[in-house]
């Protein structure tokens, strides 16, 4: 999918990549901190709560209808509020970092929350949020609410008790809070203050702050439960765990509150810290899923499911891993029960305790299923309870280097979809089946965080997705900009079909023959309508007739529909016989592209008035006359051992079309075809003529015939001659000095009409890059090269025939050139010696030495007769000297142009004399005799840091 980007005067963002032709997202920008989001799904108003600040936007997030300021404000962590700067001295002007914002429509009203004066909240009109309906900082810790620690999160869910509104609010205990973690406040007034506890006992406090530590993640409910998940730390033993507790609603006292582990495990380990929860009923294709056999959780899909996040960081790599766990929570559910049930009855009490306490719990109580009699527990029973036998599952989605942050679902046409956020920024479209399918990945803003709260608006056709500062609306699908159904298939979005009747790529419920068979292909699936089969599978170009075609999957037509074959240039109705479609063949064949023996015709099906692509492909039209012209020389091979039905008609020396004609070499038979074959030698020199040997078979038919022999590069024939069964022609004196081998392809010819010819052979030049005497005597024996030395003609590597008196040993090698010219006198270089004659391989060099040193021949960087390598050893002083070399007893010496000097370099200054310790310095050396060996061979270090070399005088300093 194309990558596309918009830089915009205010924002600068890489854009989803969304589908083909995507278009640029709606966004919205603030000032401050973006932490929570929330929207109305009755008016599409979305709302934002910020650091310092709320706002209010239309649901394309193009305008900001209201805003309000809630910060900063004069205030400190440790005083109670009203805050008196007399009686509070370290108070200052803080930021009010936004913890709960909650949608009361029923009340039409908002309920929000900050971290200024200890927590408190305020309620605001639903419509403007600009205007305060209840808002009171003097009522005292009752009022103190959400955490006012800007790093402790605090969730919420205001339903209804009765006639009455209420908030359960759940929030980790910073070190300056009130220790609530739990807590069931009311949004009424009456006896009790709005904020206030419902009653004195419906609160869970924590009477140990330092011992453990919750980050709460969600919270929701679910017939008349209250469900919170959350972080929880522990330090004696240190791990983190994540726990979902449970209470009844209307339990005013808390009796019925349980906590268990929700773990979420794979053969590696634990995941052992949640980030975001979403839940939902499934679609039916996920509880089908679900139900197969060997899946723990049997779902229906009325049945509620969470999905929840996780990460990890691996103890052997350190590196970050995250995954994605589905619950189902009519198996949390009967966990509970069941934990209940066996604390009651005290049975494996280990596996018990009471939270946010050091009490001792599940004392023996008397009777059976006491849980089902006390579904909300009672105050002669154990309580609040919680359980290390939680509920276990293993991920349906796992990721490396990265953190899974948000999550929300939808379902489309009962397949259930998530979306989840990552922590650089990305967001991940899954199909959730088992396992998971990611099947697509949104980038959104580079390396910001995507924020917990991922939002649908009512239709479910846009999602809110927010960052550091900035919200985006993206639509769950782009569907319409794929253009054809490969690209809409191939995006694999369960939103998204191939509507096969109007030819675009839409949801279902967009697709008005959507309902009947295979007219709305499902984009996972990967199906586009196709032709499979064709009858005949192909056709003479020199044919009449209709092809009979099979299209799968064939989509139901109905009376009045029209399907139409474009074939090449004709234009035609198709005729549709007990799902086959019949298309008369074109007119006219397009002639056959030179080097083929057929061409490919296309062949379009369209729909209806509006001509829409049905199906396509192509039919290939066969061409025997072209067929015999594909093997060079063989015209009998290349018609009969093709793929068509084409036959040989030897009489005529043509490729036809097959027929009844019985004295032809039909298809399949290209072994009964006349022919030459296996030359005798395969290799000959250049300029000299030589006798090839070869067979003949299957030449019953030309029994007294003459044959010539050539090639038409070197304008070569030859009479071909026959005795005792064997042919034979003698070469012509070939020349060719620009290659060193040249294949010759013969034909043989009857009459000036061809017989088939494997005839095959390698012209071999010996003065080709063979300029020395061990070069010549290196090459290959089968071609019998020798180095000539006839008087009065140079001397040079030709064929052994056309020389009299040829070289058995070549001469003394002779030095031309030496790289490097210098070295120091610890030696341990490398020296090269270039020349002639250096030897025909590595054993012949049996001795080197530089200026009376000795110097190791190294055999791997040998080069026949023109390069050797040796590594010059050590002398205790500087001196100069020729360079020798014995070649198989036969001694090169350089002449007084070619010598080595043994040198020190003698470095004497250097600049500049200071840099970063971080390097990247570039430094000039300078002194005497700095050239010594090649730049290769320079280390330069200061104080055992390494420089780089560049050039010889200058080098960098790494860090």
């Amino acid at each position: 999918m194309a990558l596309w980007i918009w830089t915009l005067s205010i924002l600068s963002y890489s854009c989803i990549t969304c589908g083909y032709g995507a278009k640029k997202p709606d966004y919205f920008r603030s000032e401050n901190e973006l932490i929570h989001l929330a929207v109305n799904d009755d008016t599409g108003t979305v709302y934002l709560g910020a650091v310092n600040a709320l706002y209010q936007l239309t649901k394309n997030l193009s305008e900001s209808q209201l805003s309000t300021i809630t910060g900063p404000k004069l205030d400190s962590k440790k005083c109670t509020p009203p805050i008196d700067q007399a009686q509070c001295s370290e108070a200052k002007m803080t930021d009010n970092f936004n913890k709960l914002l909650l949608l009361d429509k029923q009340e039409k009203r908002i309920v929000e929350c900050g971290s200024l004066f200890k927590g408190i909240c305020a309620i605001r009109e639903l419509e403007n949020i600009s205007n305060v309906i209840y808002y009171d900082i003097s009522k005292g810790e009752k009022s103190f609410v959400a955490s006012n620690d800007e790093k402790v999160s605090t969730v919420g869910l205001i339903t209804s008790l009765g006639k009455q509104r209420m908030l359960f609010v759940g929030k980790g205990n910073g070190p300056n809070d009130n220790g609530i973690i739990i807590s069931t406040r009311q949004l009424f007034e009456d006896v009790k203050e709005i904020f206030e506890s419902y009653a004195d006992s419906a609160a869970i406090k924590s009477v140990y702050h330092s011992s453990n530590t919750q980050q709460f993640v969600y919270v929701f409910e679910d017939n008349v439960y209250v469900y919170f998940i959350f972080n929880q730390e522990e330090k004696q033993p240190p791990k983190n765990r994540t726990l979902i507790a449970r209470l009844c609603k209307n339990d005013d006292h808390y009796y019925s509150y349980f906590e268990m582990d929700l773990i979420c495990k794979d053969g590696a380990g634990l995941y052992s810290h949640c980030h975001s929860v979403d839940v939902t009923t499934p679609g039916e294709k996920l509880a089908e899923s679900l139900a197969q056999p060997g899946q723990e959780d049997n779902v229906p899909s009325n049945e509620t499911v969470l999905l929840a996040l996780f990460s990890r960081v691996n103890k052997h790599s350190g590196s970050l891993e995250s995954a994605m766990c589905m619950f189902s929570l009519k198996k949390i559910n009967e966990k509970i029960e069941d934990n209940r049930e066996k604390c009651y009855a005290n049975n494996a009490k280990d596996l018990f305790y009471k939270p946010f306490s050091t009490d001792s719990v599940c004392v023996g109580i008397n009777g059976e299923n006491v849980s089902k009699t006390f579904p909300c527990g009672y105050e002669h029973l154990p309580y609040p309870l919680g359980s290390t036998n939680g509920v276990t599952t293993e991920p349906l989605l796992k990721k490396e280097g990265i953190n899974l942050t948000a999550v929300t679902m939808a379902v489309e046409n009962g397949h259930t979809v998530a979306f989840l956020g990552t922590s650089d920024g990305k967001l991940l479209k899954v199909l959730l089946t088992i396992p998971a399918t990611e099947y697509s990945v949104v980038p959104i803003e580079t390396n910001k965080p995507i924020k917990n709260d991922l939002v649908l608006d009512a239709n479910q056709e846009n999602l809110y997705v927010m960052t550091t500062n900035k919200v985006f609306r993206i639509p769950v699908q782009e569907c319409a900009s794929y253009s054809n159904c490969s690209q809409c298939t191939h995006a694999r979005d369960p939103y998204c079909g191939w509507c096969v009747a109007e030819g675009t790529c839409t949801k279902k419920i967009d697709c008005e023959r959507a309902s009947m068979d295979n007219h709305w292909l499902w984009s996972p699936d990967g199906i586009c309508l196709a032709i499979d089969s064709a009858h005949p599978q192909n056709m003479s170009r020199n044919a009449q007739g209709m092809v009979e075609l099979i299209v799968k999957p064939l989509p139901k037509l109905i009376e009045g529909d029209k399907l139409w074959c474009n074939f090449g240039e004709t234009f035609s109705v198709a005729e549709l016989r007990d799902e086959t479609i019949i298309c008369d063949c074109p007119n006219r064949i397009p002639r056959t592209p030179a080097g083929q023996d057929h061409v490919s015709v296309p062949l379009r099906l369209t729909f209806g008035e509006k001509n829409i692509l049905f199906a396509s492909g192509t039919y290939p039209f066969y061409d025997c006359q072209e067929a015999m012209n594909l093997f060079e020389n063989q015209p009998c091979y290349s018609c009969a051992s093709n793929i068509w039905n084409c036959q040989w008609d030897w009489k005529q020396h043509i490729c036809e079309d097959s027929s009844s004609e019985q004295e032809v070499i039909k298809q399949n038979m290209a072994d009964e075809c006349p022919q030459f074959l296996n030359p005798e030698p395969q290799i000959i020199p250049m300029e000299y003529p030589t006798t090839v040997r070869f067979e003949g078979q299957n030449l019953d038919n030309y029994e007294g015939s003459s044959f010539t022999v050539g090639n038409d590069q070197f304008k070569f024939e030859a009479p071909v001659m026959k005795e005792n069964g064997v042919y034979s022609f003698t070469s012509q004196e070939f020349s060719n000095g620009a290659n060193e081998t040249l294949p010759l392809k013969l034909f043989i010819k009857k009459d000036k009409v061809k017989i088939d010819s494997k005839l095959k052979v390698t012209v071999y030049n010996c003065s080709y890059g063979r300029s020395d005497c061990s070069l010549c005597l290196a090459a290959d024996s089968q071609y019998n090269c020798v180095w000539c030395e006839e008087n009065g003609k140079p001397n040079k590597c030709i064929y052994k025939q056309l020389c009299q008196h040829y070289a058995e040993t070549c001469p003394p090698p002779v030095i031309t050139r030496i790289e490097p010219k210098t070295g120091p006198l610890g030696g341990g270089i490398l020296l090269t010696i270039m020349g002639t004659n250096l030897g025909i391989k590595p054993e012949d060099v049996k001795r080197i030495t530089v200026a009376d040193t000795e110097c190791a021949f190294q055999e791997k960087f040998y080069s026949v007769s023109t390069r050797t390598v040796c590594q010059i050893e050590g002398v205790n002083e500087s001196k100069q000297g020729t360079i020798e070399i014995d070649i198989n007893g036969k001694l090169g010496i350089s002449t007084d142009e070619v010598q080595f000097t043994f040198q020190e370099p003698e470095p004497i200054d250097i600049q500049p004399t200071k840099g970063p310790i971080a390097g990247g310095t570039y430094l000039t050396i300078t002194g005497k005799k700095l050239d010594s060996g090649s730049m290769g061979d320079v280390n330069i270090t200061l104080d055992n840091v390494p420089c780089k070399v560049y050039v010889y005088n200058t080098c960098l300093l790494v860090p």
